[in-house]
């Protein structure tokens, strides 16, 4: 422990940026509860969702770092973690936020798990990224288009707001609006191209049965839930 250091001082998206920095956890934005509720439906906004909450923190994960700390979680026990888990990678973000993430008094939301809330909005309401020529996929100037959204903390502590942030896409030439598939323009895509997913983490988002197969392949376990449907997340 650092000299003069104790956790206390530190905020809560200090304290999980630390935390979390290990698994791949690497973005993360802040919403005032007074901004939040403004642009949120009535039916979602924090008196309804979170009545204590001050502050709603946005956690993210851009790059291939997070995928890669998956890899290891599964390898501890494939057939728990994939080969019998509808959502692995679900579960491994609820795994690591139970063991690792102290929040008193927080609610925290799962973006599988919490489908009616708009994680798209909140990100972009955070600072993590903006609506981009590639439909569902947020682009930031930090992350480029290689964002995924992993959880909303709705905590009692008040924490810096976050803003809005410039929009990658303007003035861009667009190589993402060439005729192609949604990975192909996504890989298009020049904000920072360094950050685009492994290959084997590119086919489990965008083709979720070749992915579960080769994971499954890869760890030396049989699919046990072949009847699985096929979400997308990003």
């Amino acid at each position: 422990m650092r000299k003069g250091y104790h956790p206390g001082d530190m905020r809560l998206d200090q304290r999980l940026a630390e935390a979390l920095a290990p698994f791949g956890y690497n973005a993360f934005g802040v919403i005032a509860r007074a901004r939040f509720d403004a642009a949120a439906p009535p039916p979602f906004r924090c008196d309804v969702l979170h009545a204590p909450a001050r502050s709603v923190l946005v956690v993210g994960t851009a790059g291939p770092w997070h995928w890669r700390a998956f890899l290891e979680w599964i390898a501890a026990d494939p057939l728990a973690r994939l080969a019998r888990e509808r959502h692995p990678l679900d579960a491994f973000t609820a795994d690591v936020f139970a063991r690792h993430v102290d929040a008193p008094g927080a609610r925290i939301f799962f973006p599988t798990a919490d489908a009616t809330l708009d994680f798209a909005k909140m990100a972009e309401l955070a600072g993590l990224g903006r609506p981009s020529e590639l439909g569902l996929v947020l682009v930031d100037p930090r992350f480029g288009a290689w964002l995924g959204l992993r959880a909303a903390l709705f905590t009692p502590e008040e924490l810096p707001d976050g803003a809005v942030a410039t929009r990658a896409c303007d003035d861009c030439a667009a190589p993402c609006r060439a005729p192609a598939d949604a990975l192909a323009r996504r890989l298009a895509c020049n904000v920072r191209p360094e950050l685009a997913y492994d290959e084997l983490q590119r086919i489990y988002h965008y083709d979720r049965p070749r992915g579960r197969a080769l994971l499954c392949a890869r760890f030396g376990v049989r699919d046990q839930l072949l009847d699985f449907p096929e979400p997308r997340d990003v």
